[in-house]
C-alpha cells in the first residue's frame, strides 16, 4: 500500500504534466477561445472553470481529443477518476494513437488501483511514444498482466 501511496504522489505531478496546452481547431475559433480559456482557468488552480471551458469546447468542436483529454485532466484533478476516465476513453475513440490519453487514463486507472488497465493503457501509450506511466508503475513494482 505504501507503493501505491507513492505512485499516487508521483502521478498527481505527471497528470499534471500531461495537460494539452495547444491544439488546432482549423477554422472553429471559437471552440479554440473556449480550449484556451479552459488551460487558462486550469493553470490558474479554477478547475470547475476550465471543466466549464472544455465542455463548451467539446460542444462547439465534439471531435476534439485534446478538449476531451484537458476535461479528463480536471477531472482527475477533482479526484472524479470515473469522469476522467471516460474523457480520456473518449479522446481515444477520437485519435486512438494519442499517447497522452493512454498515458492520462493509466494514471486515472493506477488511482482507482485498478492495476491491470493502469498497466493496459500505460503500454500503450509507451508503444505510442509516452513512457511516463510506465516507467513510474515498473519504478514502483506496480506493473500487472
Amino acid at each position: 500500500m505504501k507503493t501505491l501511496y507513492k505512485f499516487v504522489v508521483a502521478a498527481k505531478t505527471l497528470i499534471a504534466l500531461r495537460l494539452t496546452s495547444a491544439f488546432a481547431f482549423g477554422a472553429n475559433s471559437a471552440a479554440k477561445e473556449a480550449f484556451d480559456r479552459g488551460v487558462a482557468t486550469y493553470e490558474q488552480g479554477n478547475l470547475q472553470e476550465a471543466i466549464k471551458q472544455y465542455t463548451q469546447a467539446i460542444k462547439i468542436d465534439p471531435n476534439s481529443a485534446q478538449a476531451y483529454n484537458n476535461r479528463g485532466i480536471a477531472y482527475g484533478k477533482l479526484g472524479d477518476y470515473g469522469k476522467a476516465i471516460a474523457d480520456f476513453t473518449q479522446a481515444i475513440k477520437i485519435d486512438p494513437k494519442y499517447a497522452t490519453a493512454y498515458n492520462n487514463r493509466a494514471v486515472a486507472y493506477a488511482f482507482l488501483n485498478d492495476l491491470k488497465n493502469a498497466t493496459k493503457d500505460a503500454r500503450k501509450a509507451c508503444e505510442l511514444g509516452e513512457c511516463t506511466a510506465l516507467q513510474i508503475l515498473a519504478q514502483e513494482k506496480l506493473l500487472r498482466d
